[in-house]
Protein backbone atom coordinates (compact mmCIF):
# COMPACT_ATOMS: atom_id res chain seq x y z
CA UNK A 1 0.00 0.00 0.00
CA UNK A 2 1.38 3.80 -0.20
CA UNK A 3 2.12 5.33 1.94
CA UNK A 4 1.17 9.49 1.99
CA UNK A 5 2.05 11.45 4.62
CA UNK A 6 0.19 13.27 7.34
CA UNK A 7 0.69 16.79 5.26
CA UNK A 8 -0.61 15.30 2.29
CA UNK A 9 -3.45 14.07 4.52
CA UNK A 10 -4.15 17.95 5.87
CA UNK A 11 -3.91 19.29 2.52
CA UNK A 12 -6.41 16.86 1.37
CA UNK A 13 -8.60 17.13 4.02
CA UNK A 14 -8.46 21.03 3.41
CA UNK A 15 -9.43 20.58 -0.13
CA UNK A 16 -12.43 18.73 -0.33
CA UNK A 17 -14.44 16.61 1.76
CA UNK A 18 -14.93 14.12 -1.14
CA UNK A 19 -11.39 12.77 -1.51
CA UNK A 20 -10.22 9.54 -0.63
CA UNK A 21 -7.50 8.75 -2.26
CA UNK A 22 -7.56 4.87 -3.73
CA UNK A 23 -3.68 4.80 -2.22
CA UNK A 24 -4.91 4.24 1.15
CA UNK A 25 -8.22 2.90 0.50
CA UNK A 26 -8.03 -0.55 2.23
CA UNK A 27 -10.82 -2.61 2.98
CA UNK A 28 -12.66 -1.27 6.67
CA UNK A 29 -12.86 -4.90 8.08
CA UNK A 30 -8.87 -5.10 7.53
CA UNK A 31 -8.23 -2.35 9.71
CA UNK A 32 -10.96 -3.92 12.46
CA UNK A 33 -10.07 -6.41 15.73
CA UNK A 34 -7.32 -6.02 16.91
CA UNK A 35 -6.23 -2.64 15.55
CA UNK A 36 -9.63 -0.81 16.83
CA UNK A 37 -11.77 -1.08 19.47
CA UNK A 38 -15.59 -1.41 20.10
CA UNK A 39 -17.80 1.33 21.68
CA UNK A 40 -18.20 -0.19 24.99
CA UNK A 41 -14.11 -0.84 24.82
CA UNK A 42 -12.90 2.94 24.56
CA UNK A 43 -11.86 4.96 27.41
CA UNK A 44 -14.47 5.77 29.66
CA UNK A 45 -13.74 9.56 29.68
CA UNK A 46 -14.74 9.50 25.48
CA UNK A 47 -18.15 7.74 25.64
CA UNK A 48 -20.09 10.44 26.31
CA UNK A 49 -17.93 13.36 24.05
CA UNK A 50 -18.01 10.98 21.44
CA UNK A 51 -21.99 10.02 21.48
CA UNK A 52 -23.14 14.05 21.62
CA UNK A 53 -20.73 14.97 19.37
CA UNK A 54 -20.62 12.14 16.30
CA UNK A 55 -24.53 11.52 16.56
CA UNK A 56 -27.14 14.71 16.40
CA UNK A 57 -29.97 13.61 18.40
CA UNK A 58 -32.17 12.52 15.45
CA UNK A 59 -29.74 10.04 14.91
CA UNK A 60 -29.84 8.57 18.63
CA UNK A 61 -33.64 8.52 18.23
CA UNK A 62 -33.50 6.22 14.95
CA UNK A 63 -31.14 3.88 16.36
CA UNK A 64 -33.15 3.48 19.37
CA UNK A 65 -36.20 3.45 17.45
CA UNK A 66 -34.34 0.38 15.75
CA UNK A 67 -33.89 -1.23 18.35
CA UNK A 68 -37.81 -1.13 19.74
CA UNK A 69 -36.84 1.46 22.02
CA UNK A 70 -39.54 3.54 22.39
CA UNK A 71 -38.18 7.47 22.63
CA UNK A 72 -42.08 9.03 23.21
CA UNK A 73 -42.01 11.55 26.04
CA UNK A 74 -38.07 11.16 26.78
CA UNK A 75 -36.43 14.65 26.43
CA UNK A 76 -33.09 15.07 24.44
CA UNK A 77 -30.86 13.97 27.68
CA UNK A 78 -32.85 10.72 28.58
CA UNK A 79 -32.09 9.45 25.17
CA UNK A 80 -28.75 10.55 25.19
CA UNK A 81 -28.44 9.28 28.58
CA UNK A 82 -29.95 5.90 27.10
CA UNK A 83 -27.22 5.52 24.94
CA UNK A 84 -24.37 6.88 26.87
CA UNK A 85 -25.44 3.98 29.40
CA UNK A 86 -25.66 1.15 26.97
CA UNK A 87 -21.95 1.83 26.29
CA UNK A 88 -20.57 0.63 29.32
CA UNK A 89 -21.20 -3.25 28.50
CA UNK A 90 -21.98 -5.18 25.25
CA UNK A 91 -25.45 -5.57 24.16
CA UNK A 92 -28.13 -5.43 21.62
CA UNK A 93 -28.05 -1.63 21.66
CA UNK A 94 -24.00 -0.76 22.04
CA UNK A 95 -23.53 -2.82 18.93
CA UNK A 96 -25.67 -1.10 16.51
CA UNK A 97 -24.45 1.88 18.26
CA UNK A 98 -21.12 1.23 17.18
CA UNK A 99 -22.32 -0.42 13.70
CA UNK A 100 -23.98 2.83 13.07
CA UNK A 101 -20.30 4.77 13.63
CA UNK A 102 -18.42 2.52 11.33
CA UNK A 103 -20.94 3.14 8.56
CA UNK A 104 -20.79 6.62 9.09
CA UNK A 105 -17.05 7.22 9.29
CA UNK A 106 -15.99 4.62 7.22
CA UNK A 107 -14.39 7.05 5.03
CA UNK A 108 -12.44 8.57 8.32
CA UNK A 109 -11.88 4.87 9.52
CA UNK A 110 -9.92 3.97 6.22
CA UNK A 111 -8.17 7.15 6.07
CA UNK A 112 -7.33 7.74 9.25
CA UNK A 113 -6.60 4.68 11.18
CA UNK A 114 -3.49 3.33 10.36
CA UNK A 115 -1.38 6.85 10.77
CA UNK A 116 0.91 6.32 13.76
CA UNK A 117 0.28 8.56 17.03
CA UNK A 118 2.62 11.40 16.18
CA UNK A 119 1.19 12.11 12.90
CA UNK A 120 -2.62 11.76 13.82
CA UNK A 121 -2.39 14.03 16.97
CA UNK A 122 -0.95 16.52 13.96
CA UNK A 123 -3.84 15.60 11.69
CA UNK A 124 -5.90 15.89 14.65
CA UNK A 125 -5.36 19.11 15.67
CA UNK A 126 -5.83 20.60 12.47
CA UNK A 127 -9.25 19.31 11.79
CA UNK A 128 -9.83 20.55 15.45
CA UNK A 129 -8.74 24.10 14.73
CA UNK A 130 -11.26 23.50 11.79
CA UNK A 131 -13.98 22.27 13.38
CA UNK A 132 -14.05 19.09 11.36
CA UNK A 133 -14.21 16.52 14.41
CA UNK A 134 -16.80 14.25 13.82
CA UNK A 135 -15.22 11.14 12.00
CA UNK A 136 -11.37 11.87 13.53
CA UNK A 137 -12.50 11.75 16.80
CA UNK A 138 -14.75 8.54 16.84
CA UNK A 139 -11.41 6.94 15.02
CA UNK A 140 -9.15 8.54 17.84
CA UNK A 141 -11.81 6.57 20.48
CA UNK A 142 -11.06 3.63 18.88
CA UNK A 143 -7.45 3.53 17.91
CA UNK A 144 -6.14 0.93 20.68
CA UNK A 145 -2.47 2.10 19.88
CA UNK A 146 -2.97 5.82 20.87
CA UNK A 147 -0.99 6.46 24.10
CA UNK A 148 -3.37 7.58 27.57
CA UNK A 149 -1.14 11.23 26.99
CA UNK A 150 -3.05 11.26 23.53
CA UNK A 151 -6.16 10.09 24.60
CA UNK A 152 -6.42 12.73 27.66
CA UNK A 153 -5.24 15.61 25.13
CA UNK A 154 -7.96 15.05 22.63
CA UNK A 155 -10.46 14.26 25.65
CA UNK A 156 -8.83 17.66 26.81
CA UNK A 157 -9.84 19.83 23.52
CA UNK A 158 -13.32 18.30 23.40
CA UNK A 159 -14.37 18.79 27.05
CA UNK A 160 -13.27 22.54 26.90
CA UNK A 161 -15.01 23.21 23.64
CA UNK A 162 -18.11 22.11 25.10
CA UNK A 163 -18.20 24.24 28.27
CA UNK A 164 -17.12 26.77 25.75
CA UNK A 165 -20.21 26.10 23.38
CA UNK A 166 -22.54 25.47 26.26
CA UNK A 167 -21.41 28.67 27.89
CA UNK A 168 -22.36 30.85 24.17
CA UNK A 169 -25.19 29.10 23.46
CA UNK A 170 -26.03 30.62 27.19
CA UNK A 171 -25.49 33.99 26.38
CA UNK A 172 -27.19 33.91 23.04
CA UNK A 173 -30.64 33.15 24.66
CA UNK A 174 -30.36 35.63 27.28
CA UNK A 175 -29.18 38.07 24.67
CA UNK A 176 -32.05 36.75 22.55
CA UNK A 177 -34.50 36.85 25.34
CA UNK A 178 -33.60 40.74 26.28
CA UNK A 179 -33.66 41.65 21.94
CA UNK A 180 -36.77 40.54 22.17
CA UNK A 181 -38.14 42.38 25.04
CA UNK A 182 -35.90 45.19 23.85
CA UNK A 183 -37.34 45.33 20.55
CA UNK A 184 -41.06 45.15 21.75
CA UNK A 185 -40.15 48.57 24.12
CA UNK A 186 -38.67 50.23 20.93
CA UNK A 187 -41.67 48.81 18.65
CA UNK A 188 -43.69 50.57 20.82
CA UNK A 189 -41.93 53.96 21.44
CA UNK A 190 -41.69 54.07 17.34
CA UNK A 191 -45.52 53.47 16.69
CA UNK A 192 -45.92 56.27 19.32
CA UNK A 193 -43.68 58.35 17.24
CA UNK A 194 -45.07 57.65 14.09
CA UNK A 195 -48.79 58.81 15.47
CA UNK A 196 -47.09 62.10 16.59
CA UNK A 197 -45.30 62.54 13.32
CA UNK A 198 -48.22 61.88 11.46
CA UNK A 199 -50.56 64.28 13.60
CA UNK A 200 -47.90 66.74 13.01
CA UNK A 201 -47.79 65.99 9.48
CA UNK A 202 -51.73 66.21 9.24
CA UNK A 203 -51.58 69.72 10.81
CA UNK A 204 -49.05 71.39 8.90
CA UNK A 205 -50.54 70.81 5.90
CA UNK A 206 -53.49 72.06 7.47
CA UNK A 207 -51.96 75.17 8.15
CA UNK A 208 -50.22 75.25 4.40
CA UNK A 209 -53.85 75.17 2.87
CA UNK A 210 -54.56 77.70 5.27
CA UNK A 211 -51.56 79.98 4.75
CA UNK A 212 -52.76 79.63 0.71
CA UNK A 213 -55.99 80.60 1.44
CA UNK A 214 -54.92 83.82 2.99
CA UNK A 215 -52.31 84.90 0.33
CA UNK A 216 -55.13 84.06 -2.07
CA UNK A 217 -57.33 86.96 -0.06
CA UNK A 218 -54.60 88.70 0.44
CA UNK A 219 -53.80 89.13 -3.53
CA UNK A 220 -57.62 89.92 -4.43
CA UNK A 221 -57.52 92.67 -2.00
CA UNK A 222 -54.40 93.95 -3.83
CA UNK A 223 -56.08 93.77 -6.91
CA UNK A 224 -59.41 95.63 -5.38
CA UNK A 225 -57.23 98.01 -3.56
CA UNK A 226 -55.38 98.46 -7.43
CA UNK A 227 -58.67 99.00 -8.88
CA UNK A 228 -60.06 101.30 -6.33
CA UNK A 229 -56.71 103.75 -6.91
CA UNK A 230 -57.56 103.73 -10.50
CA UNK A 231 -61.38 104.79 -9.49
CA UNK A 232 -60.33 107.55 -7.25
CA UNK A 233 -57.85 108.68 -9.58
CA UNK A 234 -60.82 109.32 -12.03
CA UNK A 235 -62.73 110.70 -8.94
CA UNK A 236 -60.45 113.45 -8.26
CA UNK A 237 -60.92 114.45 -11.96
CA UNK A 238 -64.68 115.20 -11.39
CA UNK A 239 -66.34 117.54 -8.74
CA UNK A 240 -67.21 114.86 -5.97
CA UNK A 241 -63.67 115.26 -4.65
CA UNK A 242 -64.42 115.76 -1.25
CA UNK A 243 -66.99 112.63 -0.99
CA UNK A 244 -64.08 110.83 -2.84
CA UNK A 245 -61.41 111.40 -0.51
CA UNK A 246 -63.35 110.76 2.49
CA UNK A 247 -64.47 107.23 0.63
CA UNK A 248 -60.75 106.43 0.13
CA UNK A 249 -59.66 107.31 3.87
CA UNK A 250 -62.30 104.43 5.14
CA UNK A 251 -60.71 102.46 1.90
CA UNK A 252 -57.37 103.29 3.48
CA UNK A 253 -58.61 101.97 6.79
CA UNK A 254 -59.94 98.74 5.61
CA UNK A 255 -56.62 98.13 3.90
CA UNK A 256 -54.57 99.33 6.87
CA UNK A 257 -57.40 96.65 8.67
CA UNK A 258 -56.56 93.46 6.12
CA UNK A 259 -52.96 94.27 5.63
CA UNK A 260 -52.85 93.72 10.05
CA UNK A 261 -54.48 90.79 9.60
CA UNK A 262 -52.69 89.27 7.01
CA UNK A 263 -49.28 90.26 8.81
CA UNK A 264 -50.82 88.59 11.82
CA UNK A 265 -51.32 85.38 9.83
CA UNK A 266 -48.38 85.48 8.80
CA UNK A 267 -46.95 85.72 12.34
CA UNK A 268 -49.16 82.67 12.96
CA UNK A 269 -47.53 81.04 10.14
CA UNK A 270 -43.79 80.97 11.44
CA UNK A 271 -44.91 80.25 14.43
CA UNK A 272 -46.43 77.22 13.28
CA UNK A 273 -43.51 76.57 11.48
CA UNK A 274 -41.13 77.32 14.68
CA UNK A 275 -43.68 74.53 16.68
CA UNK A 276 -43.00 72.10 13.90
CA UNK A 277 -39.13 72.91 13.55
CA UNK A 278 -39.22 72.39 17.86
CA UNK A 279 -40.89 68.95 17.44
CA UNK A 280 -39.05 67.51 15.01
CA UNK A 281 -35.99 68.66 16.83
CA UNK A 282 -38.01 66.99 19.74
CA UNK A 283 -38.38 63.51 17.95
CA UNK A 284 -34.61 63.37 17.81
CA UNK A 285 -33.86 64.17 21.00
CA UNK A 286 -36.57 62.05 21.65
CA UNK A 287 -34.78 59.06 19.24
CA UNK A 288 -31.37 60.01 20.94
CA UNK A 289 -32.42 59.41 24.46
CA UNK A 290 -34.19 55.79 23.17
CA UNK A 291 -30.53 54.97 22.34
CA UNK A 292 -29.15 55.99 25.77
CA UNK A 293 -31.91 54.13 27.54
CA UNK A 294 -31.03 51.12 25.83
CA UNK A 295 -27.52 50.86 26.47
CA UNK A 296 -28.38 51.71 29.97
CA UNK A 297 -30.75 48.72 29.80
CA UNK A 298 -28.18 46.70 28.63
CA UNK A 299 -25.53 47.72 30.94
CA UNK A 300 -28.61 46.98 33.80
CA UNK A 301 -29.21 43.77 32.67
CA UNK A 302 -25.85 42.43 32.19
CA UNK A 303 -25.08 43.43 35.71
CA UNK A 304 -28.21 41.84 37.82
CA UNK A 305 -28.88 39.08 35.07
CA UNK A 306 -26.99 36.55 37.64
CA UNK A 307 -29.78 37.60 40.12
CA UNK A 308 -32.69 37.24 38.34
CA UNK A 309 -33.23 33.35 39.45
CA UNK A 310 -33.73 34.62 42.83
CA UNK A 311 -36.69 37.11 42.56
CA UNK A 312 -39.09 34.69 42.06
CA UNK A 313 -41.85 34.16 44.58
CA UNK A 314 -42.03 31.06 46.02
CA UNK A 315 -44.53 29.08 47.51
CA UNK A 316 -44.07 28.38 51.34
CA UNK A 317 -44.06 25.47 53.45
CA UNK A 318 -43.21 23.42 56.49
CA UNK A 319 -40.53 20.74 55.81
CA UNK A 320 -40.54 19.14 59.82
CA UNK A 321 -37.02 18.88 60.23
CA UNK A 322 -36.81 17.10 57.05
CA UNK A 323 -33.38 16.63 55.35
CA UNK A 324 -32.86 18.04 52.39
CA UNK A 325 -30.00 16.56 49.88
CA UNK A 326 -29.30 18.50 46.82
CA UNK A 327 -26.71 17.15 44.41
CA UNK A 328 -25.63 19.18 41.66
CA UNK A 329 -27.19 22.91 40.39
CA UNK A 330 -25.36 26.37 40.54
CA UNK A 331 -22.36 25.50 43.18
CA UNK A 332 -22.91 29.62 43.77
CA UNK A 333 -26.48 29.26 44.21
CA UNK A 334 -25.76 26.87 47.50
CA UNK A 335 -26.14 29.48 50.25
CA UNK A 336 -29.75 30.53 48.30
CA UNK A 337 -30.79 26.71 48.12
CA UNK A 338 -29.84 26.32 52.31
CA UNK A 339 -31.63 29.66 53.11
CA UNK A 340 -34.70 28.29 50.82
CA UNK A 341 -35.11 24.79 52.77
CA UNK A 342 -33.73 25.69 56.16
CA UNK A 343 -36.36 29.24 56.21
CA UNK A 344 -39.29 26.26 55.93
CA UNK A 345 -37.82 24.72 58.40
CA UNK A 346 -35.94 21.57 56.99
CA UNK A 347 -32.21 20.80 57.02
CA UNK A 348 -30.24 21.13 54.54
CA UNK A 349 -27.19 19.11 52.89
CA UNK A 350 -25.51 19.50 49.38
CA UNK A 351 -23.24 17.45 47.13
CA UNK A 352 -22.14 19.82 44.10
CA UNK A 353 -22.21 16.37 41.77
CA UNK A 354 -18.43 15.70 41.25
CA UNK A 355 -17.52 12.04 41.51
CA UNK A 356 -13.81 12.02 41.16
CA UNK A 357 -13.53 10.82 44.55
CA UNK A 358 -16.05 8.21 44.03
CA UNK A 359 -19.57 7.97 44.66
CA UNK A 360 -18.71 6.68 48.66
CA UNK A 361 -19.41 9.94 50.16
CA UNK A 362 -22.88 11.16 47.74
CA UNK A 363 -24.30 7.30 49.01
CA UNK A 364 -23.10 8.48 52.42
CA UNK A 365 -25.15 11.65 52.20
CA UNK A 366 -28.29 9.87 50.46
CA UNK A 367 -28.91 7.17 53.63
CA UNK A 368 -29.57 9.56 55.85
CA UNK A 369 -31.39 11.76 53.55
CA UNK A 370 -35.05 12.14 53.55
CA UNK A 371 -35.51 13.69 50.13
CA UNK A 372 -32.71 14.09 47.24
CA UNK A 373 -33.29 16.62 44.49
CA UNK A 374 -31.05 16.04 41.45
CA UNK A 375 -31.20 19.07 39.02
CA UNK A 376 -29.84 17.66 35.50
CA UNK A 377 -29.16 21.16 33.47
CA UNK A 378 -25.94 22.00 35.61
CA UNK A 379 -24.99 18.02 36.68
CA UNK A 380 -22.41 15.10 35.65
CA UNK A 381 -23.40 11.99 33.98
CA UNK A 382 -21.82 10.32 36.60
CA UNK A 383 -23.70 12.13 39.96
CA UNK A 384 -27.56 11.94 37.77
CA UNK A 385 -27.15 8.25 37.15
CA UNK A 386 -25.43 7.59 40.70
CA UNK A 387 -28.09 9.44 42.51
CA UNK A 388 -30.80 7.25 40.53
CA UNK A 389 -29.06 3.86 41.47
CA UNK A 390 -28.60 4.46 45.25
CA UNK A 391 -32.55 6.09 45.36
CA UNK A 392 -33.44 2.76 44.27
CA UNK A 393 -31.02 0.67 46.15
CA UNK A 394 -31.88 2.68 49.74
CA UNK A 395 -35.67 3.02 48.90
CA UNK A 396 -35.24 7.20 48.75
CA UNK A 397 -37.42 10.20 47.71
CA UNK A 398 -35.34 11.18 44.42
CA UNK A 399 -37.25 13.81 42.06
CA UNK A 400 -34.71 14.62 38.91
CA UNK A 401 -35.63 18.24 38.02
CA UNK A 402 -34.75 19.69 34.38
CA UNK A 403 -33.25 22.86 35.91
CA UNK A 404 -31.79 24.46 39.51
CA UNK A 405 -34.09 27.60 39.79
CA UNK A 406 -34.98 28.13 43.25
CA UNK A 407 -38.79 28.13 41.75
CA UNK A 408 -38.44 24.55 41.02
CA UNK A 409 -36.97 23.26 43.92
CA UNK A 410 -39.60 25.13 45.42
CA UNK A 411 -42.41 24.04 44.02
CA UNK A 412 -41.27 20.01 44.22
CA UNK A 413 -40.77 20.85 47.91
CA UNK A 414 -44.06 22.68 48.33
CA UNK A 415 -45.80 19.31 46.61
CA UNK A 416 -43.70 16.93 48.88
CA UNK A 417 -44.97 19.05 51.99
CA UNK A 418 -48.88 18.20 50.97
CA UNK A 419 -48.54 15.15 50.65
CA UNK A 420 -47.79 14.29 47.13
CA UNK A 421 -45.22 11.67 46.23
CA UNK A 422 -41.42 12.83 45.25
CA UNK A 423 -40.60 10.22 42.87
Amino acid sequence: MKVISTKNLIEMDLGTDNYLPSEIAPDLDAIGEPFRLKLWEIDDSLKCPVIGTCLDISEQKQILKKEGISVKNKSDFEIHEIIVGSSEGEDCLSRRTDSWFNRKFKKEIITFAGLDEDEFVQLWKSRFQNGKIEGILWVAATKSDLSDKAVREIFGDIHMEMHLNARKNREKRQKLDYQQEKNHILAQRLKEATSTKRSLTKENERLKKELSNICQVSALLENKKQELELELAKLREESMVADLQEENHELHGEVKRLSKEIKDYQKKNKAIESQNYKLSSKLDTQREMNDQLRKKLEMITTQFSALNQTDEAHPQFDLSQKRILIVGGITKMESYYRQLIEENGGIFEYHDGSMKGGAKELEHQMKRADVVLCPVDYNSHAASLAVKRLGKKHRKAVRMLSNSSLSTISNVLAEYQEGASIQ
